[in-house]
């Protein structure tokens, strides 16, 4: 039997209690779908009306109770008295947070009553009570995670095919009708290349791999007078501006879906790159750059950042604004320490009285120089000797590759390192989905184990869960790391084609390049140069000579010697 008074006769006051999740289901499941329900309910329960507690557009999974303003006030209501009963259509209005809303639902009912239009009254008269509770939030708890599922496999879906998704459009990019239609009938849209603006957006990437710009050389560039290309919105460029096109796979046609992501607590933060979702294959109609520019362009940004530049295993591409060319690729051959620029100054007076400044850059062991290091070489190295000497050895060593046609070799390596790779991704793939099923049937035992139709204790579960997500975190490590493999190995191998297609007119192409063009060329053909007293060593990047006789093509070259 229900009682509607409290024992003087007076009738129990009820509060309701209404939530929505997000501002779309404002108007397709608003606040009178669950009002209309609760007011019945109370009516005809007898009961008293005193408030109601409305959240709309709070997620009872992502935001804890402590940050939800009405369930605070409720609690607040419920200590002072102002209710008896605690009324909502749903258990899961009060939260779906599996490891904190059964204890509000309980502290709730340890002051009022707590019903629910849907499930009844939610007691803790006896043990299976407790049970009862947190497995509804468990289950609810689940319910949210395969909505986002469902959410995230259609967002998915929607950047395989190409499809608007809403938010920003690239610069260099528009939205036109796509021809398909959602299932309320309206068109969806597409992202196309805006050919007035695409060019730019090539200009972006290709000062980057061509001459080594960085971003806020870039923007400076852009918005000087000689070019001034405004952005998209008409306003001048930022770093951070160039920066987000630079790192972004549209540009090479694979439109990303989850960059950002809530955390546990439910704010959205900058998800991990290995995390983003792209389409399975490149969408032809959406490169602006090839895709070995692109990831080019990558590794030139991360060796540009502060953590990699004493990291011997980045690839060093910083190109300097000396004027010198081989800063960066250029050491000592006694300590071991950089060349860097160093000027010789002199002013002169003419016959007329002008008064003439002179200034020639020479390299410098910092090593000997500003170190104060043991070190048996020379302080300061002529820019002329070094270079000339240098390029004299390169455009030879480049001369004699003009008469051997090496494609053929270069695919049969260039197919054979593939396959090699290929064949340790799928192994890792298939470990990692055998690892994941195991985990899932794992957490599915614990529903089973917490009502005891399980053989498995719930400490035991967890044990081997952690065990099993251990394993799942190295084999996707190592996975990742095989596939940044890959792609470097792309990334040479595509350098590798250039430079052989290239060789018939790689000197002129180099002695008519502006200076930054000339570093950069010189970085993707040059490992380091090494400097002594009375000569100089190359070290090329790309075995080329030993492609010659079949053999493999790795990352480094031999070394050259010769009297300067």
């Amino acid at each position: 039997m229900v009682v509607n008074t409290t024992g003087s006769g007076r009738k129990l006051r009820v509060a309701t209690f209404y939530r929505v999740s997000s501002a779309k289901q404002l108007t397709e499941y608003d606040i009178p779908s669950q009002r209309r329900p609760c007011e019945d309910f109370y009516k005809r329960m007898g009961w008293e009306f005193v408030k109601e507690y409305v959240e709309k557009g709070v997620s009872g999974f992502w935001v804890s109770a402590n940050d939800r303003d009405m369930i605070q006030e409720a609690k607040r209501d419920a200590e002072a008295g102002l209710y008896d009963i605690l009324l909502c259509f749903m258990y899961d209005r009060l939260g779906r947070k599996e490891d904190e809303t059964p204890f509000v639902v309980e502290w709730f009912a340890k002051r009022v009553q707590v019903w629910s239009v849907m499930e009844g009254q939610q007691k803790f008269e006896q043990h299976t009570d407790h049970l009862m509770n947190y497995i509804r939030y468990w289950q609810a708890g689940g319910e949210s995670k395969k909505t986002s599922i469902r959410v995230n496999e259609s967002h998915t879906q929607m950047a395989e095919d190409g499809l608007y998704r809403g938010g920003g459009v690239g610069y260099g990019y528009k939205l036109v009708n796509s021809g398909v239609f959602n299932k309320k009938g309206k068109e969806l849209l597409k992202i196309v290349k805006d050919e007035e603006t695409n060019q730019t957006a090539y200009l972006i990437y290709d000062l980057v791999y061509s001459q080594g710009y960085g971003a806020n050389r870039i923007a400076k560039y852009l918005n000087s007078e000689e070019v001034n290309i405004p952005t998209s919105t008409g306003g001048k460029w930022s770093a951070a501006a160039v920066n987000f096109m630079l790192r972004n796979p549209l540009y090479k046609g694979m439109p990303a879906y989850g960059k950002k992501r809530k955390d546990d607590t439910g704010l959205m933060r900058t998800a991990a790159k290995d995390n983003w979702v792209e389409p399975t294959e490149i969408i032809p109609h959406l490169v602006t750059v090839p895709s070995a520019m692109w990831d080019r362009v990558q590794e030139i940004r991360v060796s540009r950042n502060q953590e990699n530049t004493n990291n011997p295993d980045i690839d060093k591409i910083l190109v300097s604004s000396s004027p010198l060319l081989l800063v960066g690729m250029i050491k000592c051959g006694y300590c071991g320490s950089p060349l860097t620029t160093t000027y010789n100054s002199k002013k002169y007076m003419l016959k007329d009285g002008t008064e003439q400044k002179w200034r020639q850059a020479k390299y410098r062991c910092t090593g000997k120089a500003l170190n104060k290091v043991d070190c048996d070489g020379q302080t300061i190295y002529s820019q002329k000797k070094i270079e000339d000497t240098v390029l004299e050895e390169l455009f030879s060593f480049l001369g004699q590759l003009k008469t051997v046609d090496v494609s053929q070799e270069l695919k049969k390596l260039q197919k054979a390192n593939s396959n090699n790779i290929e064949s340790k991704i799928k192994v890792l793939r298939k470990s990692l989905i055998s690892l994941e099923k195991e985990a899932t049937t794992l957490t599915n035992e614990v529903a089973k184990s917490i009502t005891g139709k399980s053989a498995f204790k719930p400490e035991l579960l967890n044990s081997l869960i952690e065990s099993k997500q251990s394993e799942i975190d190295k084999v996707g490590h190592e996975l990742a790391k095989i596939e940044v493999e890959a792609q470097r190995k792309n990334i040479e191998q595509s350098e590798m084609e250039t430079l052989v297609k290239s060789i018939p007119i790689w000197k002129e192409t180099f002695q008519s390049a502006p200076i930054e063009r000339k570093k950069m060329m010189l970085n993707s053909v040059i490992d380091n140069v090494i400097v002594y007293r009375d000569s100089i060593e190359l070290k090329i990047k790309l075995k080329v000579h030993e492609l010659l006789n079949g053999s493999e093509i790795s990352k480094r070259g031999r070394a050259h010697r010769w009297q300067r």
